[in-house]
């Protein structure tokens, strides 16, 4: 599965190969800084899943900078298995596909202008370039439905926070908050909390893996961090407990399949490009607020929050010297928002706490809450056939009382209970 990140990008959006999408695929001029009109002007692009008719609701797909299933070519087939055909869908391909940005950044040499691409690739530019996309679509004063998850769930409440009142309805799951969980004192990360109480002699083992000079801190992180997208919970202690044994033993040739089924050589190759940029902005974007109260402890291991640390060292580094000043979303001017926003949770998600998605969906006063058994991807919801069905149920509900009400029938059994 080697550089199958990296073949994703360079080859679904620059290849001529779907061609047949483009009288849906559309280019907009946008500010490289929104906040610096004079910094010149730069193309992105947004696509339509069918041809666009006046009378339907307009739903924008939005992915940060660090998802990549909005593409070019990809929207028809997310309005199919997201979304159907009352709907127009337009998937908005972010700045981060733009060669010229990742240029502009990155002198002749290939060394990274950090506290420059923060500016250029930072959530507000992001969110500005999706309401030029929703005013050319729509008009200037046309409303528009959201869809995002994990990452660009976030996009999409930090959208609300600065242009909340042209969304009739905004459907997240899965949005990553660290500055709630910073805020609400929750610990996200509970890898060490589940390994010390439900596995047994795991502590013991991990400590001594943790001693080990001959173990990358780097690598240990993001191979227990990735493992979740790769196992299911009901599996989840048991690959633990396998990985661990592996990596006592220094079985290089295990742990490289481990580093390719987990993908984490295609991220680190990917990341090594000038596509990596982007990413890790973003990716710093979310760790930050956590850094505070933040140490690599010789005792326990959080791989979640590490990763993310080991992947951003040279922003945070810009960040502690005080040349990079990221700017946090608001939470004041949700509180007054007639935007209904559907928040969709999983208990076992290892990265968007389930206590922080409940004071998320608390900002906003017209909200629906929907807590499931299940994790970050929503796998069962997704394996049963439910999760399409969810978005839809929410875009066509008329308001949010009936949405709760079928809530309470189709959805009940996937529904958390303590």
């Amino acid at each position: 599965m080697r550089r199958v990140l990296l073949s994703l990008v360079l080859t679904a959006f620059l290849s001529g190969l779907l061609a047949q999408s483009e009288g849906l695929f559309h280019t907009l001029r946008v500010h490289v800084d929104h906040w610096d009109p004079l910094a010149g002007t730069t193309e992105i692009h947004y696509e339509f899943g069918a041809a666009f008719s006046p009378g339907k609701p307009t739903i924008f797909i939005i992915a940060d900078a660090q998802q990549f299933y909005v593409r070019k070519g990809a929207v028809a087939r997310l309005q199919a298995t997201l979304l159907d055909s009352t709907f127009n869908v337009v998937g908005i391909i972010g700045r981060n596909y733009n060669d010229e940005l990742r240029d502009l950044v990155t002198d002749p040499s290939g060394e990274v202008d950090w506290v420059k691409a923060h500016k250029i690739f930072s959530w507000p530019q992001y969110v500005n370039d999706i309401e030029e996309v929703r005013k050319k679509v729509v008009g200037p004063e046309g409303t528009i439905f959201l869809y995002g998850q994990s990452g660009g769930g976030l996009l999409i409440h930090q959208y609300l926070s600065l242009y909340g009142r042209h969304v009739d309805k905004a459907f997240t799951g899965a949005s990553v908050n660290y500055s709630l969980d910073a805020r609400l004192g929750i610990q996200h990360d509970k890898f060490w909390e589940e390994v010390v109480r439900g596995e047994h002699g795991f502590e013991g083992k991990m400590k001594t893996l943790l001693e080990s000079p001959s173990i990358d801190r780097a690598d240990l992180a993001m191979l227990f961090q990735r493992q979740h997208f790769f196992v299911n919970p009901d599996s989840l202690c048991h690959e633990r407990n396998r990985l661990l044994e592996v990596l006592l033993e220094g079985d290089s040739v295990s742990i490289e399949s481990y580093m390719e089924v987990y993908q984490i050589n295609a991220i680190r190759e990917m990341n090594a490009t000038s596509f990596g940029i982007p990413i890790r902005v973003r990716v710093f974007e979310f760790v930050f607020p956590l850094l505070e109260d933040f140490r690599i402890r010789e005792d326990a291991l959080f791989p979640n929050t590490e990763n993310m640390y080991f992947s951003t060292l040279p922003i945070i580094e810009k960040y502690r010297a005080n040349e990079i000043q990221p700017l946090e979303m608001s939470f004041e001017d949700l509180h007054d928002m007639s935007t209904r926003v559907f928040v969709l949770a999983g208990r076992w998600d290892h990265t968007a706490d389930y206590r922080s998605q409940i004071a998320l969906a608390s900002s906003y006063p017209k909200h629906v809450l929907f807590l499931a058994n299940d994790n970050h991807t929503f796998n069962t919801l997704k394996q049963d056939g439910k999760y399409q069905g969810l978005i839809i149920s929410f875009f066509n509900s008329a308001n949010l009382r009936e949405m709760k009400e079928l809530l309470k029938g189709d959805f009940l059994k996937y529904r958390w209970v303590e």
